[in-house]
């Protein structure tokens, strides 16, 4: 029921048992670190989530045990392809918060686009008739954005939600089965997903959120969602950054600044061991030059841009394989295959700064050929290093 329709006794308990739920979430353990999960697998999809409530991950340390490690891991089962997801997560937004948290996230990039913030509006008793103009308008600017599918999630009941259990949280749920109505009808008009969350059944644990729970979740959203996926049969092509947004990334991430990193060192380590080549990198490239981060190679290696491989991988969507330079036309002529060095091999998988920006690889060099086939298989094991070593990057971001 809308606030108007609320004794003024029953207003002020509500004010204050919302009061009493910030307090508690003030407590709870929350993801921190990477805003980003994903799955193994080739032409991986990128999918954003952008929100509050189940987008937060209350109740566990990471976002692989929350949401995002659980939708990519769904995805993944259902559509047989990689998946990496962002989170872009705030405590208390709704949809007014949303409208203005989406354009940074840079929905523009991503496969898919899941929005959250029922919760939130249905604890603050939104009056249904505004609320649904302002959803109509969020999903205009996210499917303006996003090529393709917008999903909306509904609120789980929110006395399900340990401690909010009583007579407020009752309160709340009738709320939010009304914001839901309103919501799935909203998505239906404007052609987006609705995607109602369950309530946790059979729960044997007194923790406010656990694993199992957000893979619960995790499903509806991949039932709902794989299938529209699937229909865009090609993954969208990568988007070219041109120089400037490079060096801008490079800039705010002071990569230019920065000694050796030694888990860094360790990543770029273990792709050369693994895969068998005389040496691996990850490099980094501005609007001239191409240096490595990190190397195996005893010597500096910086190259301008035009004879590098890497500005050929960071604009491809899955990596790039050259199984022999010499009769690559692209690089048939580069003096790092004619001369001293002597490389034929390359594999190398793009690596983004926190806004997307696509500013380095992680690669390996070789001197001998190898089969396509082989260097496919390689590229799946840089997938995996290629986005340890981004989280590792992303460590260098300045806060917001």
């Amino acid at each position: 029921m809308d606030d108007e329709r609320l004794s003024i006794p029953r207003r002020v308990a509500m004010v204050a048992w919302r009061a009493h739920v910030s307090g508690i979430r003030s407590r709870l353990v929350r993801p921190v670190g990477e805003r980003q999960a994903y799955a193994a697998g080739r032409r991986a999809l990128h999918v954003l989530i952008v929100g509050s409530g189940p987008a937060v991950g209350w109740g566990v340390g990471s976002h692989d045990l929350a949401l995002p490690g659980a939708v990519a891991r769904a995805l993944a089962a259902d559509t047989g392809r990689g998946a990496v997801v962002d989170v872009v997560a705030h405590p208390s937004a709704g949809v007014r918060r949303l409208r203005r948290l989406l354009p940074s996230a840079g929905p523009g990039r991503y496969d898919a686009v899941v929005l959250s913030g029922a919760v939130a509006d249905a604890i603050r008793l939104a009056r249904p008739e505004a609320w649904a103009a302002q959803l109509r308008r969020l999903l205009a600017e996210a499917q303006s954005h996003c090529a393709g599918p917008v999903v909306w999630l509904g609120a789980q009941p929110v006395s399900s939600i340990q401690p909010y259990n009583s007579a407020s949280g009752r309160v709340a749920d009738a709320h939010a089965r009304r914001l839901n109505a309103v919501a799935r009808q909203v998505c239906h008009e404007a052609g987006a997903v609705y995607v109602g969350l369950g309530a946790l059944s059979g729960r044997e644990s007194h923790r406010h959120r656990t694993p199992a729970d957000y893979l619960f979740w995790a499903r509806q959203i991949s039932d709902a969602l794989a299938p529209a996926l699937q229909e865009r049969n090609a993954q969208q092509p990568a988007t070219t950054d041109d120089g400037a947004r490079r060096v801008g990334a490079i800039e705010r991430l002071k990569l230019s600044q920065r000694g050796g990193d030694p888990r860094l060192d360790g990543i770029v380590a273990t792709a050369k061991r693994t895969l068998g080549t005389e040496i691996a990198m990850f490099t980094v490239l501005d609007d001239r030059n191409e240096w490595p981060l990190s190397s195996t190679a005893a010597a500096d290696m910086r190259i301008p841009i035009e004879q590098s491989a890497c500005i050929h991988t960071i604009q491809t969507p899955d990596g790039m394989v050259v199984p022999d330079a010499a009769e690559d036309d692209r690089f048939a002529t580069n003096v790092l295959v004619t001369g001293p060095a002597g490389l034929r091999y390359y594999a190398g998988f793009p690596v983004e700064a926190p806004d997307g920006t696509r500013i380095g690889a992680l690669c390996v060099f070789g001197r001998s050929p190898r089969d396509r086939a082989d260097g496919e298989a390689d590229l799946d094991v840089l997938r995996e290093l290629a986005l340890l070593a981004q989280r590792e990057l992303w460590r260098w971001a300045p806060e917001g």
